[in-house]
């Protein structure tokens, strides 16, 4: 099955295959084995080429919030079929120019970086989200006009909640 992993605008193929019960990812020619061990709580280890990882994991939908050795990852995994329709579905909306950017995950939005009217490019700050005490940095996935910001510092957001339109 070939699998699509995307962290912000850097996006890897892989074909996953299973061996005698062991997992592995091939990108181009390279092997790369790898196990997921639960430890409940939403904590793994995971195993990569034989060196181990304590990582927190929370999925929503394709995307996968990941803490892993104090940093944060926001990475989307989807299957063939799915990557092509999503990509379809995104284009019809950035079609009618408007684009919000929504909260990956809840929190409290500690700083907002810019202003509306602000002209911004693809994968600039636009928030800091504290999260399970972290911060976490939410761009931009795409340049435009910063046309309206629904939050302010200090403000506890839900996930999915809107934090701001582009357009």
């Amino acid at each position: 099955m070939k699998i699509f992993s995307s962290i912000r605008d850097k996006v890897w193929k892989f074909d996953q295959i299973e061996q005698n019960g062991t997992q592995f990812l091939y990108e181009k020619n390279d092997q790369i084995h790898y196990e997921f061990k639960s430890l409940g709580n939403n904590r793994f280890v995971f195993i990569l080429n034989g060196h181990s990882h304590l990582v927190h994991i929370i999925k929503e939908n394709s995307i996968y919030h990941i803490h892993l050795d104090g940093d944060y990852f926001a990475v989307r995994v989807e299957n063939e079929q799915t990557r092509e329709l999503r990509a379809l579905v995104e284009h019809a909306t950035q079609s009618s120019g408007e684009r919000i950017v929504c909260a990956p995950i809840p929190g409290l939005i500690t700083k907002i970086k810019v202003n509306e009217g602000d002209k911004i490019q693809h994968s600039e700050g636009l928030v800091i989200l504290e999260a399970m005490k972290m911060e976490n940095e939410i761009k931009s996935e795409s340049g435009g006009i910063i046309k309206k910001i629904l939050v302010k510092e200090g403000m506890p957001v839900d996930k999915d909640q809107e934090l701001i339109v582009i357009g």
